[in-house]
């Protein structure tokens, strides 16, 4: 079985409901994070967003078995949430606890 690192990242105000979805979904530990993205890329962006030239995101992490991916993504799919959800996976090459 694969380690994925699975990440989400989402407009800032529907963090806690992405998160709360992915929280009856798994029990895996997630990792959030505020986010500034700048680019060109602003076809998730508000207007306000655009105007700025950055947008304000959150990053969820999580390290799931590879056959949790999809149905992770369907939660998200379902959460009610106001703007777009991008998300990646990652093989996880090593991990461990350092104590």
């Amino acid at each position: 079985m694969t380690d994925m690192l699975l990440t989400f990242y989402c407009a800032a105000v529907d963090r806690d409901g992405v998160a709360d979805g992915l929280r009856h979904g798994t029990q895996a530990p997630l990792h959030l994070r505020d986010e500034q993205v700048l680019g060109r890329d602003f076809g998730d962006a508000v207007a306000g967003e655009q105007v700025r030239g950055a947008l304000r995101r959150a990053a969820i992490d999580l390290i799931v078995q590879e056959e949790a991916v999809e149905p992770l993504v369907a939660i998200v799919t379902g959460v009610r949430r106001g703007h777009p959800v991008r998300w990646h996976a990652c093989p996880v090459a090593a991990r461990g606890r350092i104590a």
